[in-house]
């Protein structure tokens, strides 16, 4: 099925008619895609009060793209106390690729605090640069988790969004 554009030309009366077929739809396709699944370690926060929570690291791979295999390396703290009811997860992570390249990223996440032992963060990351290709990226987009608390060994996390080369 053919649609029809009306397009007004400068004369009084003329009229330009342009069809645009199905295959001009334009479909969305973020340029960062990336899944990492890693494990972690947590210690308490020192902060007992202000935060209540605990100091993260994490290891593991990511694949997607831009980058296709990494190695995924991540800092975060997660409070309890600074937002009721919630999680408050801020963190950096860094994806290293073969060759050396790296993309570093930071990130806010979110997420309901339950009895339940499967935790499902949501929120934003950012690019904030990197080595190699990544010297001079920007970007942002949506980041997801799933963190079982009795499984440090198997957590996993999703980015979707966009990135842009400024150099």
């Amino acid at each position: 099925m053919a649609g029809t554009l009306l397009i007004t030309g400068g004369t009084v009366g003329v009229t330009f008619a342009a069809e645009t077929s199905p295959s001009a739809v334009v479909a969305y396709l973020p340029s960062v895609e990336i899944t990492s699944n890693f494990a972690v370690v947590a210690t308490p926060h020192p902060d007992t009060v202000g935060c209540n929570g605990y100091n993260v690291t994490g290891a593991g791979t990511s694949t997607g793209r831009p980058v296709t295999t990494a190695t995924w390396a991540q800092k975060e703290v997660v409070c309890t106390a600074t937002i009721p009811g919630k999680y408050d997860i801020k963190g950096t992570a860094t994806m290293t690729q073969p060759n050396g390249d790296r993309l570093d990223i930071s990130y806010a996440l979110t997420a309901p605090l339950t009895s339940d032992t499967m935790v499902y963060p949501t929120g934003t990351f950012k690019i904030t640069g990197g080595t190699g290709n990544y010297e001079f990226a920007a970007g942002s987009g949506k980041m997801n988790a799933r963190v079982n608390l009795l499984d440090h060994d198997h957590v996993s996390s999703s980015l979707l969004g966009e990135i842009q080369y400024l150099g």
